[in-house]
């Protein structure tokens, strides 16, 4: 199984941007490991900044993995923190899907570096088939995926399903990523999503700042 786990951090006012940001992508992310895996394992690690935050600037890190964290954040998050920053306790999300498909998804932060993320929270009474209501959210994901649009060039899409992250609700979190005019999911996604009786709790914007990954890059003529 897969997961999603995320970080969000903000850092102190006496912080340099450039300097944290450097430090993330050139040691503390090459350098997480806890607990120790494989070589080979699947373990992205991704720090965004967030859209127009203000002073002092806000950041989440994902990481993408089969492996299981912590509140350690993989060993990154006392790391994080000396670096002049408060950090909050890692969520854990299992992945339930992704559009168009898995590789495709997870490509999109091993190769753009350009790239936005949109992450948004959904909650569905548990009362709700959730079955019927993750049809509908699929769908509504693919639309958003493949057909063009003035709003947004999403490129791929991953959500995850929780049902004990919230007292008498199921959460589900999207976190899609592509080119956004504005850093939201499109109207009629949402309109979608909350006629099939869910409810759009969070929606939050972030540049890339940078990606590590441990997998092998493919070989040439491979």
């Amino acid at each position: 199984m897969r997961n999603l786990t995320f970080c969000d951090i903000r850092l102190h006012p006496s912080t340099v941007d450039s300097a944290f940001e450097e430090a993330m992508t050139g040691d503390v992310m090459p350098g997480a490991g806890d607990p120790p895996h494989p070589p080979g394992t699947l373990f992205v690690r991704s720090l965004y900044r967030e859209a127009g935050y203000g002073f002092p600037p806000a950041y989440r890190c994902v990481v993408n993995s089969i492996l299981v964290g912590d509140t350690g954040f993989f060993g990154m998050r006392p790391r994080i923190a000396r670096l002049g920053a408060d950090v909050k306790e890692p969520r854990v999300r299992p992945v339930a899907g992704a559009v168009p498909d898995d590789e495709t998804a997870l490509d999109v932060l091993r190769t753009r570096d350009g790239h936005s993320l949109v992450m948004a929270a959904v909650h569905l009474p548990l009362r709700m088939i959730q079955e019927t209501f993750e049809k509908e959210l699929v769908a509504a994901l693919e639309e958003e995926v493949t057909v063009p649009s003035r709003f947004s060039a999403v490129s791929g899409a991953i959500w995850t399903r929780d049902d004990e992250a919230v007292n008498g609700r199921v959460e589900y979190l999207v976190a899609a990523t592509g080119d956004f005019a504005e850093l939201r999911l499109r109207p009629r996604t949402v309109e979608r999503i909350e006629a099939a009786g869910g409810r759009l709790v969070e929606s939050r914007g972030f540049h890339h700042v940078g990606t590590v990954s441990d997998e092998p890059a493919p070989q040439a003529g491979g």
